[in-house]
């Protein structure tokens, strides 16, 4: 197009706020447009890429006032500010053109804006331009993926970084679409039918330039299935080698294909390997096989994801489960059990679980599946905002189900408390090892364990003091009275806002003595497994430096240390034999890995005052859980005296 064309000194600004500045990355849909209209005569603004605060929204005001035309990029996170924006943006410059797209953009917002893009970005841009757009503008799939705008707009993103006061995040693709259409889920929904790849040759320059002049702190993968071709492996070992070449990216994220059990654990054991992920994230969701079902997923086999779990145990690859709470067709029972099977799987670890929070495009987004399963949602708040300090307070909402046909809002309190009571005993290990007796020595399955355990502990003064305030929280959330999923806490005089796992599980410490009284008084004839079990959790007066001895019956250290190594969990070997013999442990050489680490990332580096000293105190409390990356318990070496 000539520069006397209809594009002319058009001035162009995009927007898209991340969830907060912890995680503030580049938006892609800057470049891809700046990379299509690199031969239009249009100028762009510095986008908006970091979350608003009292502090910055000033700054964009006089950006707004000369903007043409004005692009959001909506997600779940940011599409209520998306909103607010667009109200500001017309009060300040009332001839702007705003365009808005992006996975959370619903058609009932579209009379909000003067175009709304369905589909792909790329294309929509040039008809707007031309004047050819009409209020919905539908694109045609993308297939040229040659050409990347990494490289090809490489000066914006070194300004944008030098610009930046926080470490910046990358958004990748090596490929577009998705196969599947879970009803949770929006990705297959917007992009179902066949996955585009992108050109190999450009994957590995675009990734070389991003580690090597970028130096992302964190790289996101926004394929939605990765691991779906053999190529992937390919793809995982370069990141790697990028790891390892450059030092970067620090980080990475990615959704994990579904079926293909072999391919998924060689490209998680190679990026474990390389030091780019932590653990494996095993997206289970649930593991019966009606719910499933019911939910549009029985396409996807719990018996491949059972494999890969069991695959990651015996290789040594941290996992962390992944769960989704209400899905219709769930009922308390189900889902108790759903979480216990993860454990008969050897997913001891971590375990994530997620509300069901329905998507504005997601296929559970209509009328006719509210209509059969009697389905009750409420926006819960996650994080509030405000544009300026005279400005009402916005709230990041996520609409969630609470009820419906197969379970009551009352069940789906019980079942959030049943998640963070087997998060605590099992994932924190307070009562791990005592399970794994049960289970493999006398053959009682994990679930039939803990219901007993957890019926009685509910049943005393400790139990009921964690569980009333817990309901009282999520009554709260339920009435948006609280924001976010972290629960108001006092410890020790000082009031912290932490995930409500981490606050029973510190509940439980501070009651240690009286929690595995109760415990012994409910498995009656097994005081020294009991004892070992407490006495592989320190406690606030646990000194490291004067240590504590520890006497007892039987050498359950080697004995647990022989069930790990076992592929007990498959049932090809017998447990193996105990012995009886009267041992005394010193745990003043015990090896301790990362308490602070483990505490910053766990609980601490969100939503603290005087951190430094909170967390001085959590990791004295929180020495004895397990080790940062989730598989031991922190007594990994114990001298012995006799």
């Amino acid at each position: 197009m000539s520069q006397n064309g209809p594009t002319r000194n058009k001035r162009i600004l995009v927007s898209c706020p991340p969830i907060s500045d912890n995680f503030a990355y580049y938006p892609y849909i800057d470049l891809i447009v700046r990379d299509e209209l690199k031969d239009h005569y249009v100028d762009f603004h510095r986008c908006i890429y970091h979350r608003f605060t009292t502090d910055n929204i000033d700054q964009f005001d006089d950006t707004l006032v000369n903007t043409d035309i004005l692009l959001l990029s909506c997600y779940i996170w940011n599409f209520q500010l998306q909103l607010m924006i667009t109200e500001r943006a017309r009060k300040i410059n009332p001839s702007i053109v705003i365009v808005a797209g992006g996975p959370q953009l619903h058609r009932q917002y579209f009379d909000r804006f003067d175009h709304n893009v369905v589909g792909e970005a790329e294309g929509a841009l040039q008809q707007i331009l031309d004047g050819t757009a009409g209020h919905i503008i539908n694109t045609p799939r993308k297939t040229d993926f040659t050409s990347s705008p990494y490289i090809n707009q490489l000066p914006a993103l070194l300004d944008i970084k030098e610009q930046s006061p926080n470490p910046l995040g990358i958004i990748f693709e090596t490929s577009r679409g998705c196969p599947y259409a879970c009803s949770y889920c929006d990705w297959g929904s917007l992009t179902v039918s066949k996955v585009h790849f992108y050109d190999m040759d450009r994957i590995k320059s675009e990734l070389e330039t991003i580690c090597r002049d970028i130096k992302p702190n964190y790289l996101f993968l926004a394929d939605a299935n990765f691991g779906i071709v053999e190529r992937d492996i390919e793809i995982a070992e370069f990141i790697a080698s990028m790891k390892h070449k450059y030092g970067f990216p620090k980080s990475f994220y990615y959704s994990v294909s579904k079926n293909n059990v072999g391919r998924n654990f060689e490209i998680g054991k190679t990026l474990f390997d390389g030091g780019v992920v932590d653990n494996y994230i095993v997206s289970v969701v649930h593991t019966n096989r009606d719910v499933l079902r019911i939910n549009d997923r029985g396409n996807i086999k719990t018996e491949k994801f059972k494999e890969l779990s069991q695959k990651c145990v015996d290789n040594g690859l941290p996992t962390q489960t992944q769960l989704v709470m209400g899905m219709p067709g769930d009922t308390v029972d189900k889902w108790f059990d759903n979480i216990c099977e993860t454990f008969e799987w050897g997913l001891h670890a971590e375990t994530k679980p997620y509300w069901y929070n329905v998507l504005p495009n997601a296929p559970a987004n209509n009328k006719k599946f509210w209509d059969e399963w009697g389905i009750k949602t409420r926006k819960v708040i996650f994080s509030q905002a405000r544009l300026k300090a005279d400005d009402e307070l916005i709230d990041k909402t996520a609409e969630i189900i609470v009820e419906c046909k197969s379970f009551t809002t009352e069940d789906w309190i019980v079942m959030n408390k049943h998640a963070r009571w087997l998060q605590a005993l099992h994932n924190f290990a307070l009562l791990r090892n005592v399970a794994m007796y049960y289970r493999h020595v006398l053959g009682r399955p994990y679930s039939a364990f803990y219901k007993g355990i957890l019926d009685y502990l509910w049943s005393t003064d400790l139990g009921h003091q964690y569980n009333s305030q817990y309901e009282s929280y999520l009554n709260k959330i339920l009435d948006t009275q609280y924001q976010g999923e972290y629960v108001p806490f006092i410890f020790n005089g000082n009031e912290m806002n932490i995930e409500p796992e981490d606050v029973l599980f510190m509940h439980l410490l501070e009651n240690k003595d009286l929690f595995y009284r109760l415990v012994e008084q409910h498995t009656i004839g097994y005081a020294d497994l009991i004892d070992y079990q407490k006495n592989s959790m320190i406690d606030m007066s646990y000194s490291p430096e004067e240590g504590r001895q520890v006497s007892m019956d039987y050498d359950w250290i080697s004995w647990f240390g022989e069930l790990g190594k076992a592929a007990y969990y498959k049932g090809e070997v017998d447990p193996p034999l105990m012995q009886n013999r009267e041992l005394t442990y010193s745990t003043n050489q015990v090896n301790i890995i990362g308490p602070t680490e483990f505490t910053s990332s766990r609980i601490l580096w969100h939503k603290t005052k005087n951190k430094k000293r909170k967390m001085q105190l959590y990791a004295k409390a929180i020495l004895g859980q397990i080790d940062f990356r989730g598989e031991r318990t922190q007594f990994k070496e114990w001298s012995k005296l006799t």
